[in-house]
């Protein structure tokens, strides 16, 4: 989403432990939008890294996995990073593809997972998404890797934070994360360990129900940026 270079790309490779990792960008929310792809493979060939994508509506150009068998080559990534787009789109076509089943594989052998807006909820057994292009914020059901929902743009799309609070004073969900902008969460198993922040501000937030109020909760937040 960002312009330039931004901290948490070098975060992701660095969390890899790898001096070149293998990281490849599943692009399918946007529609394998060329732009995105064209940003992704900049920002972390910048990097250092060694870089690939998955594309389904493209034909193969530069460094594109095969469609034909791309489970043996996406199973061998150090990192994989999802776009943004529709969630419910993505959900689609991965599960048509037996990409899900994948991914569930690349989670059990401890590849780094991670994405940004459509790539971040992806991974939890619901979220909180605007997928339906004018129906509103609607929840839905997601991949199932990380327990629990999530929401994201929260502070910077007020109407998500006050779907999210309608939800939670309903009793139609649990307690949720919800993620700003300019902040990500790192999770170890299904256990937050941290949450980075590369913007004034931004942070990350548990979300749920107490005594009949909802709760809003900032997790303590630990700044990064490019050297």
């Amino acid at each position: 989403m960002e312009d330039a270079a931004s901290p948490i790309d070098r975060f992701i490779a660095q969390l890899t432990d790898r001096e070149s990792p293998k990281v490849c960008f599943v692009s399918t929310p946007s529609g394998d939008a060329i732009e995105t792809i064209d940003k992704f493979h900049a920002a972390f060939e910048a990097l250092g890294c060694r870089t690939s994508h998955l594309a389904f509506f493209r034909k193969p150009f530069r460094a594109s996995l095969p469609l034909a068998g791309f489970a043996e080559p996406l199973l061998d990534q150090d990192a994989i990073f999802v776009g943004g787009g529709n969630t419910k789109s993505a959900l689609a076509v991965w599960r048509e593809w037996g990409l899900h089943r994948v991914f569930s594989e690349a989670w059990r052998r401890g590849i780094l997972l991670s994405g940004m807006s459509a790539g971040a909820l992806c991974w939890f057994e619901q979220g909180l998404t605007d997928s339906y292009w004018g129906a509103g914020l609607t929840p839905l059901e997601c991949l199932g890797l990380l327990p629990g929902g999530c929401c994201v743009h929260y502070s910077s799309q007020p109407e998500r934070r006050m779907r999210l609070h309608q939800e939670v004073a309903a009793g139609h969900c649990g307690p949720r994360i919800a993620i700003d902008d300019g902040a990500a969460v790192l999770y170890g198993d299904s256990n937050v360990e941290a949450v980075v922040s590369w913007r004034p501000g931004a942070t990350a937030y548990r979300v749920g129900a107490e005594h009949g109020h909802v709760v809003e909760r900032a997790y303590a937040v630990r700044t990064i940026a490019n050297p």
